[in-house]
């Protein structure tokens, strides 16, 4: 893998510090940007799927803050959480990570909002430790067959090769960003233009979409057993995702043989985000 570029690139960066309920926190594999909302409600974690970054999830915070402690954070390489060299993007990591935070946040047990490759990160943790999470929410997550397949046709070949895929992804990582939301959005959906916007705003001030060293690293480890049961879980998958118009939804089961499957039809990559009020109340239903 290539992704010491990417560690080369952001070790001298300074990142940058936000408002009220952002912080930083300390881990084995670097600091990761993190939103608290802070109080003694019911727990949920979320983290954005990138080119996202926390400022994209801000709707879907705000509308639970009413009803839960809501912690959202960036995982390293996507906005400014700067990864270092110790981490390798395996389902391992994700979930020792996630871990981490839960630990550090002295969180005992939480419910995840989890999308697409992250999802991974959260079957594996769900795997090791299933006493600490409720319920695990997956968004546009199939089978890590259907994901490759997936990678196969929909990510540009050159950022599948080491160093030169993290080298291109440096010089073009706003142009994927903008091409992406045409592909991952209905067809001409208005929001396309926002999600956009805040992506490359987030780049412009220091952000980072190390999208060559996720594909690599997913790549690298596929082998790592998931097979998840007991943890009741929910899919939310957006039919008008166009980049995963041939993938099966259903093929997550393959992971999680009890997974309910509920389809937002008029939603693109995004449902949590599309329909927020639709995914809140689906959230009530199932935890309260």
């Amino acid at each position: 893998m290539g992704n010491f570029i990417d560690t080369v690139r952001f070790a001298w960066k300074s990142p940058p510090q936000f408002g009220e309920g952002f912080h930083y926190l300390e881990t084995d594999f670097g600091k990761l940007r993190v939103f608290d909302s802070g109080g003694k409600r019911p727990v949920v974690v979320n983290v954005p799927d990138g080119p996202n970054v926390i400022e994209h999830q801000m709707p879907l915070i705000e509308r639970l803050t009413n009803d839960y402690r809501v912690v959202c954070f960036e995982y390293p390489g996507l906005g400014f959480s700067y990864p270092n060299g110790r981490y390798n993007y395996s389902f391992d990591h994700g979930a020792n990570l996630l871990l981490q935070v839960l630990d550090t946040l002295h969180l005992p047990k939480v419910s995840l909002l989890f999308s697409c490759s992250n999802g991974y990160y959260a079957i594996r943790a769900a795997m090791d430790h299933p006493e600490r999470f409720q319920h695990l929410f997956l968004s546009q997550t199939p089978s890590v067959h259907g994901l490759l397949k997936w990678t196969e046709k929909s990510i540009p070949g050159v950022l599948k090769l080491p160093v030169a895929g993290q080298l291109v992804n440096a010089i073009y990582a706003r142009k994927f960003a903008q091409v992406w939301y045409r592909y991952a959005l209905p067809k001409n959906d208005p929001s396309q233009k926002d999600f956009a916007q805040a992506a490359t705003r987030a780049m412009g001030h220091g952000g980072c979409f190390c999208l060559s060293s996720l594909v690599q690293g997913l790549t690298k480890y596929k082998h790592q057993p998931l097979n998840l049961s007991g943890t009741p879980t929910t899919l939310v998958w957006g039919a008008q995702d166009f980049s995963h118009r041939k993938t099966d939804k259903d093929s997550l089961k393959e992971h999680i043989g009890d997974c309910e499957v509920i389809e937002f039809k008029e939603c693109g990559h995004f449902p949590e985000l599309e329909r927020t009020n639709e995914y809140a109340a689906l959230i009530q239903e199932r935890i309260g």
